[in-house]
């Protein structure tokens, strides 16, 4: 067990009530401050367009949908960097996305999600959808494996497109156990999947979305949800900083004529960063015992023997 993770649970163990954003351990703001500096560096490395429409503020709508982007990224990698910081999680890395079997939409098109617990289907078969979660968390302590959908906000979220990816996470999740299983990933007992609102302000954890503040209870790390909302306190005063700085030059710079093209301008600057996998293990001849798939929710203290 690390030192910081130590601290931390230390930190954690003050009353609720007296904790604030800012309430976290020292050890913890280094880390956190470093993964802030690795997002503004990212931002700024982005190239400025040209645009009829902004005119002299295209780099400011640069910035901004830069800024988007990568608050995104920011927060699956602060989840990422303090579920290592945890001797009973791992991260796991995925060498491709899950499959989504025509099996598991039909499963749940005709039955409940409460009714498919204890139903893992074979992933070796035809398909043509898939899902790649932002993260897939392995919780060796309560045996199960959490897929989570890292979101920015929410609140602009249609409840449609949210069925969507809810939809599209639980048929992962009926054939995760076997892609598990085949990596030689043992023991698993449940899988569950969770949405985070980075934004904090929905939460509804029997539909599996949880708050950023709530990420504590899902991970079984007391002080993940502090950590995560100083996280982003901390991005957003270097982004308004960083805004501050950019609109004093713009407002400095005398305005001309902006004769570029504005098809120049179609092209995207939201590229997906590239995935990282890691090579499957050789197939496990012993059969998958029977897994449990739902909702995630928060956990409390777990004994060696996975009871809660």
């Amino acid at each position: 067990m690390s030192n910081v993770y130590r601290a931390a649970a230390r930190s954690a163990s003050t009353s609720h009530a007296a904790l604030a954003a800012s309430s976290i351990a020292p050890e913890l703001e280094p880390i956190l401050s470093c993964l802030v500096d690795q997002a503004l560096e990212a931002i700024r490395a982005g190239n400025s367009r040209s645009d009829d429409v902004f005119g002299d503020y295209a780099e400011l709508n640069s910035f901004v949908r830069a800024v988007t982007f990568h608050e995104g990224i920011l927060l699956e990698q602060g989840l990422e960097r303090l579920a290592s910081l945890s001797p009973d999680l791992r991260v796991i890395k995925l060498s491709e996305p899950l499959p989504i079997v025509p099996a598991a939409l039909e499963l749940l098109e005709r039955n409940d999600w409460d009714a498919l617990e204890a139903i893992h289907l074979r992933s070796e078969v035809h398909y043509k959808q898939t899902y790649l979660p932002d993260l897939l968390i392995l919780d060796r302590v309560a045996r199960r494996a959490i897929i989570i959908d890292v979101k920015r906000s929410l609140s602009s979220y249609q409840e449609s497109k949210l069925k969507v990816l809810r939809r599209k996470m639980m048929a992962a999740a009926l054939t995760a156990g076997d892609v598990l299983h085949q990596q030689g990933r043992q023991g698993i007992a449940e899988i569950d999947i969770a949405i985070i609102d980075g934004s904090d302000e929905q939460s509804a954890q029997e539909r599996g979305v949880f708050a950023l503040r709530e990420v504590g209870e899902l991970l079984r790390l007391p002080f993940a949800g502090q950590a995560m909302l100083k996280l982003r306190e901390m991005f957003a005063a270097r982004v308004q900083d960083e805004m501050q700085q950019l609109c004093q030059r713009l407002a400095a710079v005398p305005s001309e004529p902006d004769t570029t093209n504005s098809d120049d301008c179609l092209a995207s600057e939201d590229a997906e960063p590239d995935s990282e996998g890691e090579e499957a293990a050789a197939k496990v001849a012993e059969p998958m015992p029977p897994i449990r798939v739902g909702f995630a929710r928060g956990l409390g203290a777990i004994d060696p023997a996975g009871r809660a």
